[in-house]
């Protein structure tokens, strides 16, 4: 098994608020969460600041389907390297990734309607949690030949590090904003560790 074993039983989750605010995997029913907790004693403003997160994270249509906002830019960004960068086209490049750093970041003024950074970094913690536990449970992703043929666990542990290096690392270094994802390239290093069996490993392993 690739991923540790974390299963827990269902939690109320407006028991002990916030604890498990982030243990909500539908973004619709956090949504509804946020609501309910408005008609109680637990509100504070801190759950102000959650629901502009939520609303800077999730989009939701009028169907009901909902959009991560962090991922879509995750995935342009990697699809963005993929593509490579020429001199012709560095700077169209940087204007893009700078596009999609400010909806995966939430730099600059994005960030003053946060102004509880600790909920920022909680919002992040999540992604990582839950990207990483997408990746590793997905056949597509640890398989190859159209999802045919399964790869080993080393294989794909490595395979997720060197993806979470090239966007939270290498690519931005390329137009000189390490700087703006180390706090997210920590986060996801941190949670890939935790989540993963010999995380550490394999993250050393992609490095080499």
């Amino acid at each position: 098994m690739l991923r540790k074993d974390t299963s827990t039983e269902k939690k109320n989750y407006l028991k002990d608020w916030p604890d498990h605010y982030y243990e909500i995997e539908s973004a619709t029913e956090r949504l509804a969460a946020l609501d309910a907790v408005r008609e109680t004693e637990l509100y504070t403003p801190a759950d102000d600041c959650r629901r502009v997160l939520f609303e800077k994270r999730f989009t939701i249509d009028k169907g009901g389907r909902t959009t991560d906002v962090f991922l879509h830019a995750w995935m342009m960004i990697k699809a963005s390297a993929a593509a490579g960068v020429s001199f012709l086209t560095k700077r169209k490049s940087a204007k893009e990734l700078e596009n999609y750093m400010n909806l995966l970041l939430l730099t600059a003024e994005a960030q003053s309607d946060i102004p509880e950074r600790d909920l920022l970094i909680a919002e992040w913690q999540d992604f990582a949690r839950s990207f990483i536990a997408s990746c590793v449970g997905s056949k597509s992703y640890c398989s190859t030949l159209f999802g045919f043929i399964p790869i080993k666990d080393a294989t794909v542990a490595e395979k997720l590090a060197a993806e979470i290096l090239l966007v939270t690392r290498d690519y931005p270094a390329q137009f000189g904003q390490t700087d703006a994802f180390t706090p997210l390239h920590v986060i996801m290093h941190e949670a890939f560790c935790s989540m993963l069996e010999n995380g550490e490993a394999y993250w050393n392993a992609a490095q080499s």
